[in-house]
């Protein structure tokens, strides 16, 4: 018997080798690629969204408090909303029973203010209640919105013909930029040298010019840059007031 004692060698060439390489090493980049992309498309939408949630919060918030004020004062961008006391907090907050008297209605004892205004970056709403005596009893100060540039109020209009309140509130572009990265601010003209550092970002509010308002910079290397067709968004709150006291 014969055997085929011959043994044939079977492998890559050192060209094939390279082009395999070669080949691989472009997809694994373009894998890596995709993913950040997509990292940084689902960062910035939910950026978005929480930002447009805070605007529909804020939107809420103030048409509620608006229609239920009995009186409403504003000072500078500071709005005060006197309400009746719907609510007993004596009594787990159960609901106060109204009374009607020569044609008023009127409710529980004491009062409840609610306080809108901007702090910091922050938009808050401070809820405070008193007892019959004038006794604060209560004082609770909650945040509700975030990355806020400036809250604007309008004269108040209280007329018995047009009782309504109108306000503006401006919120930084969060779809292009994740807040963390650098410090915001915010002012009625273009920003100086002076102001800020690198990495920071820059708004101009509704104090500026018309044209003006809402334009984004950027600091890098020391200096200040607009980033062009980017705007901060406005949004705007015109609210009637539903009872007749206030708007007397």
């Amino acid at each position: 018997m014969k055997f085929n004692t011959s043994k044939t060698r079977l492998g890559f060439t050192l060209v094939e080798m390279m082009m395999s390489v070669g080949c691989g090493s472009l997809i694994l980049a373009a894998v890596v690629i995709s993913g950040v992309a997509m990292q940084r498309s689902f960062g910035a939408i939910e950026s978005y969204s929480t930002s447009e949630g805070d605007e529909l919060r804020i939107l809420d918030y103030i048409a509620m408090d608006c229609r239920r004020a009995t009186v409403v004062s504003v000072s500078g961008n500071v709005m005060t909303l006197t309400l009746p006391v719907y609510y007993n907090s004596a009594s787990n907050y159960q609901a106060v029973t109204p009374t009607l008297t020569s044609g008023v209605i009127s409710y529980g004892s004491g009062g409840v203010q609610v306080i809108y205004q901007k702090s910091g970056n922050t938009f808050t709403r401070e809820v405070k209640i008193t007892n019959s005596s004038g006794t604060t009893t209560s004082d609770n100060t909650t945040t509700i919105a975030k990355n806020v540039s400036s809250f604007t109020i309008n004269d108040l209009s209280a007329s018995s013909t047009n009782g309504t309140v109108s306000c503006n509130v401006m919120f930084f572009p969060n779809f292009l930029h994740n807040t963390g990265t650098g410090t915001w601010w915010s002012g009625g003209s273009a920003p100086t040298s002076a102001t800020g550092a690198d990495g920071d970002w820059y708004v101009i509010d509704t104090t500026g010019t018309a044209t003006a308002v809402g334009d984004v910079y950027y600091r890098s290397s020391g200096a200040w840059a607009k980033i062009q067709n980017v705007k901060a968004t406005q949004l705007y709150c015109n609210t009637f007031l539903r009872n007749a006291i206030a708007r007397q």
